[in-house]
């Protein structure tokens, strides 16, 4: 799943192009219809080919007055849709828009190089081209396609189309680790739904029915439902415009900037410490504790400079901040932010967070705090060893410590914060990431309702096949499957494995077969139909779902009984045996008033079940069954 963000100048015509392509108008507002401009975050969806999944589409205002609501959405992005008019060219708000997405490092984008049907001079479009051209370079967008369209009269609009939907293509699926969160972008409460946020979902899946935790209120509630693009879900993936109906949580508990996860998964602080690119237009260095404005996720918070190891850091220089929040966000290191000057408003730089939890404000020369700078932008050990885990996993903890090229006492202690962290999971001596263990955990979900969904007469899948189908060893596969079912996803008979609220439910066509076999059953009592008989009445399937569920009792392959009949004449020859000791089977026909076939088959089949013998041409009841 993946999420395409406009850019660019106020009236370049971002929200008629977005319109022109999808259908939809992302201006929601009152205000930004009577203003004809946007105000704050549009949402929309397309689908660029016939058989290609929904593309998300988030429309940002461009004016600079709300330059701050559109660092509230573009956070989220895989591509940019960079706007420019090819009757103005670049404008300030180009340019400002192109540096925020270039120290976000969003993955690429396309020109769309708007309002073409106002250009009768084809040297003036060349012109702006070059232009464009010139101020992309050296940026994320350096190799953006330039695309003239015009959303007044479709020109070119197939074009870039066919355009985004390769450079989506060659995107690299959105990561899922097992740790999903939501930076929610807007709040809203439905009459009979209650409170519902948006945002864009980003490190795992949500399931409708999950706990969550929101940050930084530390408030805690349940999903109970999910939407993509109006549709409703029960899974939702990462990458994916999500809207999420909470209960356990009132709308005035919570605002733009909050962040909905799983359990545990982020928590808030107001000290970071960073990596920091300074843009080589900004208004002056960044020095020691000069204030700032924060921009990460969806949230914003003013915060308070400390620059480390250097007296200031110059434009268009990197270096290392630790910043001091006036108020609480919910981050995870890796997470890329902005920083703008509050006033006049301007954007300063942006970088990564390195560490979203540093426990104390550091002094900023120490060599010790820098070498620790040092090595939080190389990574941690915990880290290497979670990327060498997702290589590898299932793997046991003495081969991971030795492929991650870790010495042990720095590996051991890695892995046991790991562990504590949830991101690694033993599945008896082998370890797996919390990804894969969500991978697992979601490929079984899909595996079950999908035999399910072929196989709607079978009580669940066997155990060895859906081993088999998952691809795991027994070693792993059976704590796998106990700490599934304890948590609630699967239930296991030990034969087969089925979904906790699967049940086998017959058509009102084949209930009405049943009930006429059932009859007939009645009325034959010990002289009941055969197997055919059964099968033919009521069909393969639906015979074999009597068999499992226990309402017919299979002898053998040719002699069946109700259940009441075969409890009937199960009791009448053990009560028999009790009393004479043995019986043949004359004396069985005899007794059940029968024939010879249903003498036999029944007397078989005791055998086989291990309630009674065979001594010569008699039975009799076995020791642990008198």
């Amino acid at each position: 799943m993946f999420v395409i963000g406009t850019a660019g100048h106020v009236d370049h015509g971002k929200s008629t192009l977005i319109e022109a392509l999808t259908g939809i108008d992302p201006d929601r507002l009152a205000e930004e219809k009577a203003r004809e401009m946007t105000i704050d975050l549009g949402f929309a969806w397309l689908r660029l080919d016939e058989d290609g999944e929904e593309v998300g589409v988030i429309d940002v205002p461009g004016h600079r007055d709300f330059i701050e609501n559109m660092l509230a959405g573009v956070g989220g992005i895989d591509l940019a849709l960079f706007v420019i008019a090819a009757d103005e060219g670049v404008m300030p708000q180009t340019k400002e828009h192109l540096a925020i997405l270039d120290l976000l490092e969003i993955g690429g984008g396309v020109v769309a190089l708007t309002k073409v049907d106002l250009i009768d001079d084809p040297d003036w479009l060349e012109l702006v081209t070059l232009e464009v051209s010139e101020t992309l370079a050296g940026t994320a967008l350096a190799d953006a396609p330039i695309m003239p369209v015009s959303a007044q009269t479709g020109a070119g609009l197939a074009e870039l189309k066919e355009v985004l939907r390769e450079k989506l293509a060659g995107l690299p699926e959105r990561p899922s680790t097992g740790r999903p969160r939501l930076p929610i972008d807007r709040v809203f409460s439905l009459s009979g739904f209650g409170t519902v946020v948006t945002g864009t979902l980003a490190g795992g899946r949500f399931h409708a029915g999950d706990a969550v935790e929101i940050q930084p209120s530390g408030l805690n509630g349940r999903i109970r439902g999910l939407q993509t693009h109006q549709t409703k879900r029960e899974v939702a993936l990462p990458g994916s415009r999500v809207a999420i109906n909470l209960t356990g949580v009132s709308r005035d508990e919570l605002a733009r900037g909050h962040v909905v996860a799983a359990p545990g998964v982020v928590s808030h602080t107001i000290l970071l410490d960073a990596g920091y690119r300074h843009l080589p237009d900004a208004p002056g260095p960044l020095k020691h504790n000069t204030e700032v404005k924060l921009f990460v996720g969806a949230a914003e918070a003013l915060a308070r400079t400390r620059v480390i190891g250097a007296p200031q850091i110059e434009p268009g220089q990197t270096g290392w901040l630790q910043l001091a929040l006036a108020e609480p966000v919910a981050v995870i290191r890796g997470d890329r932010f902005i920083l703008r000057r509050p006033s006049p408003g301007a954007t300063l730089g942006g970088g990564q967070i390195l560490d979203p939890h540093p426990g104390r404000r550091h002094r900023r020369f120490r060599e010790d705090v820098i070498a620790r700078f040092q090595t939080l932008s190389q990574g941690t050990p915990a880290e290497l060893l979670g990327q060498t885990l997702a290589r590898m996993e299932p793997v046991g903890e003495a081969e991971l410590v030795k492929k991650s090229g870790l010495a042990a006492d720095t590996a051991v202690p890695a892995l046991a914060e790991l562990e504590a962290q949830g991101d690694v999971i033993r599945l008896n001596r082998q370890l797996v990431t919390r990804a894969g263990w969500q991978k697992q955990r979601d490929r079984l979900a899909d595996v079950l309702a999908a035999y399910h969904q072929e196989f709607p007469l079978r009580p669940g899948i066997p155990r060895e096949e859906l081993r088999s189908r998952l691809q795991m060893k027994a070693a792993v596969f059976n704590p796998f499957l106990s700490q599934v079912v304890a948590d609630g996803l699967a239930m296991d008979t030990g034969s087969v494995v089925r979904q906790p609220e699967f049940s086998v439910t017959f058509s009102p066509a084949q209930q009405q077969a049943i009930d006429a076999l059932m009859q007939r059953f009645a009325r034959s009592g010990v002289n009941s139909p055969s197997v055919k008989e059964a099968k033919a009445a009521v069909g393969e399937d639906v015979y074999f779902a009597l068999v499992e569920s226990g309402q017919v009792r299979p002898l053998n392959h040719e002699v069946v009984y109700r259940h009441q009949e075969y409890e009937k004449v199960v009791t009448a020859v053990t009560e028999f045996l009790h009393t004479h000791a043995q019986i043949n089977a004359a004396q069985t026909r005899d007794l059940l008033q029968t024939s010879r076939k249903y003498a036999i088959a029944l007397l078989e089949h005791l055998d086989e079940i291990r309630v009674t013998r065979r001594v010569g041409d008699n039975r009799e009841l076995r020791q642990e069954t008198r």
